[in-house]
């Protein structure tokens, strides 16, 4: 079986340098440092670390790795890395705090074994902060990639015009993310809804049970985690980067149509 999973690595790394070529040494260089940031906080929450705080390093940790690299330090990466951290942490808490209010017996098992998980709100919280990120990462990179492109470089663009540009290219991916999310969430309650579905149990009946609910839940908030990634990266973008003239061909300092002087 490693021999299986060698070859089909070997065979992804081939594709990848002939397709991107200089590029892929920066993908493969995002890959192994991620790689190894997952591998310490596996190592951390089975050694009873605290799997809320391990989650929230994690989740710094692959966005500065993939934003940093893919990016460089610019100011659109800056904005781009809040972006992500707000919409994460916003949805996050909300799933948080909704499975806290809520005894529904998840990851019994678990909790049982591992001191860093404590209970089944903190452990959801982890599980949904790190499995979201990649989807928030996704959209919020595509828009100020694209608000980038589109930006006059001759002119400062006034913010709310910024802002109006991200939101409606915003709109644009909303609709593929959500068919995403929907395909998804099939593919996890898929067994469980056909498992109740021969037992006789009713489709309004399921998602009151834990899994069905919990599932449902992470995939409802994840699409609201979509909408308002929209104008938090707007927002964002608008406000930090409506300045960035390359330059100009209107000059700032006229007097009565001539140039003047600046001392």
């Amino acid at each position: 079986m490693q021999t299986v999973l060698i070859m089909c690595l070997v065979i992804f790394l081939i594709l990848l340098v002939l397709l991107e070529r200089l590029q892929s040494i920066k993908i493969i260089i995002r890959v192994l440092l991620s790689l190894a940031a997952i591998y310490v906080y596996i190592k951390a929450v089975a050694g009873g670390k605290s799997i809320v705080l391990s989650s929230i390093i994690l989740t710094l940790a692959l966005s500065i790795i993939n934003i940093l690299i893919q990016n460089g330090i610019r100011r659109k990466s800056f904005t781009e890395l809040v972006s992500v951290l707000i919409v994460s942490g916003i949805t996050s808490a909300v799933v948080f705090r909704i499975i806290q209010k809520y005894s529904l017996g998840l990851y019994q098992d678990e909790i049982m074994k591992f001191n860093g998980l404590k209970n089944q709100a903190n452990t959801v919280f982890g599980v949904f902060l790190t499995v979201t990120l990649g989807v928030y990462m996704d959209i919020i990179s595509k828009i100020i990639f694209h608000l980038d492109e589109q930006k006059d470089k001759t002119v400062d663009t006034p913010w709310l015009e910024q802002f109006k540009q991200g939101m409606e290219l915003g709109k644009v991916y909303i609709a593929e993310k959500t068919n995403m999310i929907i395909l998804f969430l099939l593919g996890i309650l898929l067994f469980p809804v056909c498992t109740n579905i021969n037992k006789g149990v009713k489709i309004a009946e399921m998602f009151n049970q834990p899994e069905v609910f919990a599932y449902a839940l992470g995939a409802i908030v994840t699409g609201i985690g979509l909408l308002i990634s929209v104008p938090i990266t707007a927002f964002f973008y608008a406000c930090l980067n409506r300045k960035k003239t390359i330059y100009k061909t209107v000059s700032e300092n006229k007097i009565d149509g001539k140039r003047s002087l600046k001392l």
